[in-house]
């Protein structure tokens, strides 16, 4: 029964971020996201060892002082399937990857669905306290920007000023508007930053 039960969830997996090397849309990002997060939920605080129910993640967690700031705390989740190759321990690929962290008292926290490929389809980033042009007030900001083949299909920014209130769209659109292109540049660096420790914990992990 574990054995079945492992082969039905590695096929969910599987299904739940197979990624089309094809162009994406925003409807399909949009599923493959909602599957990812289903996953992650469903093996929640799952302490079984014996393979019936086992969430598959690499988890780095760093902590260092810095000046200015004080103590600060970093949490990586690198979520994976498998590549379809005939070994007995098949290598993985990158599917979804979320980050927590912290500066000072502000908590940020940012989200990265990955096409099989190793390029970034999906990142969601919060932001606590930004400023922006055209929204010169400090606020806390959500980003979203989809993607197909590295290219930008749709951004939307929604933003408000303080967690009492509700979010509020302030842009959705296929361009990227100036005052948002560092940022953007900024989490596509980082996308690739996260694919890179993954890979590297990989390889560390299967070629010893």
């Amino acid at each position: 029964m574990n054995i079945i039960k492992k082969l039905l969830l590695t096929t969910c997996l599987a299904a739940c971020v197979q990624l089309s090397q094809g162009q994406n849309t925003v409807e399909s990002i949009r599923q493959r996201y909602a599957d990812a997060k289903a996953y992650i939920e469903q093996h929640k605080g799952s302490n079984n060892n014996d393979g019936s129910d086992w969430a598959e993640y690499y988890h780095m967690e760093a902590r260092h002082f810095l000046p200015g700031t004080g103590g600060h705390k970093e949490d990586v989740y690198m979520y994976f399937s498998e590549k379809e190759v005939d070994a007995i321990y098949p290598p993985h690929y990158l599917t979804f990857a979320t980050s927590k962290y912290n500066y000072a008292a502000r908590e940020y926290y940012d989200e990265y669905l990955y096409d099989s490929d190793g390029k970034p389809a999906f990142i969601y980033v919060y932001m606590p306290m930004e400023e922006f042009e055209g929204h010169p007030d400090s606020m806390e900001y959500e980003l979203r920007f989809y993607l197909s083949r590295g290219k930008l299909i749709k951004m939307i920014a929604k933003n408000r000023a303080n967690d009492k209130l509700p979010f509020t769209e302030v842009y959705a659109g296929k361009t990227l508007k100036e005052a948002y292109k560092n940022v953007f540049a900024q989490y596509m660096a980082k996308a690739e930053a996260i694919l890179k420790m993954f890979e590297a914990i990989e390889n560390e992990a299967y070629n010893n």
